[in-house]
């Protein structure tokens, strides 16, 4: 059971110890100075609102990066395949803004569409766009085994078509391949070469401007 002070006893002691260190330090509470912000998606994924987190100041969240899944954003399960990244680049009140910065497929499903009888062509290309510049990676997974010469065809076709969208903003280019009609439009190009299972926006980030 804990001992109760005396009075002067405790009068005395609150004495000595602000002669001695200037008196008890206030403890101040961290969390009663943050407030509540909202990150919302980008405008391609009509700012839908990401995440809730605290921050003391706004110019803590600039420049952050926030991961999520694309059946995240879209409610489309045949999407969940693919990361989304996206950096915050504005706050207005207690709502931040963001861009997509980067993209990428799951490994793991880009490695299960692969067979031993199919062949992989894939192209890694930089393009300019608004700001900077994007570099993307887009595979073409054949129904057979293809030829070299068969290789080379389709790789010229998605370079050609990539390099078409150059001068376009990051994220327009992003909305293209992930959500818009191109990878299916890319397969119906690149058959005229040889049968195209698919084609898979793989990766995709921006590098800004110095």
């Amino acid at each position: 059971m804990a001992e109760q002070v005396p009075q002067k006893a405790q009068s005395a002691q609150q004495q000595a110890a602000a002669a001695k260190g200037g008196g008890a330090r206030r403890v101040v509470d961290k969390w009663k100075k943050k407030k509540w912000f909202t990150i919302m998606a980008s405008p391609v994924f009509d700012k839908r609102p990401l995440i809730e987190t605290p921050a003391e100041k706004p110019k803590n969240l600039e420049n952050r990066t926030i991961r999520t899944t694309l059946d995240n954003l879209t409610g489309n399960r045949m999407k969940r395949d693919w990361y989304v990244y996206m950096k915050t680049v504005d706050i207005q009140g207690q709502n931040v803004s963001t861009k997509i910065s980067k993209f990428e497929v799951n490994k793991g499903s880009l490695g299960r569409a692969v067979r031993r009888r199919n062949s992989k062509i894939a192209i890694v290309e930089k393009i300019p766009v608004v700001g900077g510049e994007g570099r993307f990676t887009i595979v073409a997974i054949t129904e057979r085994k293809a030829t070299r010469q068969q290789e080379t065809g389709v790789r010229e076709i998605l370079k050609k078509e990539l390099y078409s969208m150059k001068g376009k903003e990051f994220e327009e280019v992003v909305k293209e391949l992930l959500l818009g009609n191109l990878p299916n439009e890319l397969a119906k190009k690149t058959s005229k070469v040889c049968f195209i299972k698919k084609v898979i926006p793989a990766k995709g980030f921006f590098t800004q401007s110095k």
